[in-house]
């Protein structure tokens, strides 16, 4: 069981567009509510997440040998991305792990630029380590506080209100965007 998290877990950020921080929770949620020990939840989340990350940066370094690629990688945007990574090299990969949107391109971006395998696997082991652990304990704070078998439950007896709600949010925001677009 706990495997088979592991491994959905990681081929999930590897495979999917949904969020890292969706996948995360969800499954560090369903090993709370399994009463998993969160010492062994965090490790194995750490472990699917060093996994992951290190696949971008497999792929990038892969696609750096193809002729095609190594074309386009002479274009001066990328030069300047190659002299942010060798100039905040660890420290933009770590913090990298805290901003979305981010998190997957600077990975590729290292393998592409082939970026020292060893700081990378050092900044890696280390970012994924605090980013599984904040999060870990989060979902373990929240769970005995509140319970996430009892958010669930809930959840699943007002799945009615919840979908009116999102969709008066989604419609809210949709309306915002399209009011401030005629402003301009």
């Amino acid at each position: 069981m706990l495997i088979n998290g592991l491994i959905r877990l990681a081929l999930e950020i590897m495979f999917t567009p949904i969020s890292d921080e969706v996948l995360l929770l969800t499954q560090l949620g369903i090993w709370a509510s399994k009463n998993i020990n969160p010492y062994m939840a965090w490790i194995l989340a750490w472990i699917a997440i060093f996994i992951a990350f290190l696949w971008f940066y497999i792929v990038g370094r892969f696609f750096r040998q193809v002729p095609l690629i190594e074309k386009w990688m002479t274009k001066k945007w990328l030069q300047k991305a190659e002299k942010l990574l060798d100039r905040f090299g660890v420290c933009s990969i770590m913090l990298a792990f805290f901003i979305p949107g981010v998190r997957h391109p600077i990975h590729y971006m290292a393998g592409i630029l082939k970026f020292p395998v060893n700081k990378y696997l050092l900044a890696n082991l280390i970012a994924s380590s605090l980013y599984t652990g904040i999060w870990t304990f989060i979902v373990y704070k929240f769970n005995q506080k509140i319970g996430i078998k009892l958010i669930l439950f809930w959840l699943h007896q007002h799945v009615f209100i919840v979908l009116i709600l999102l969709t008066i949010l989604i419609l809210g925001l949709i309306f915002y965007k399209v009011k401030k677009n005629k402003g301009k």
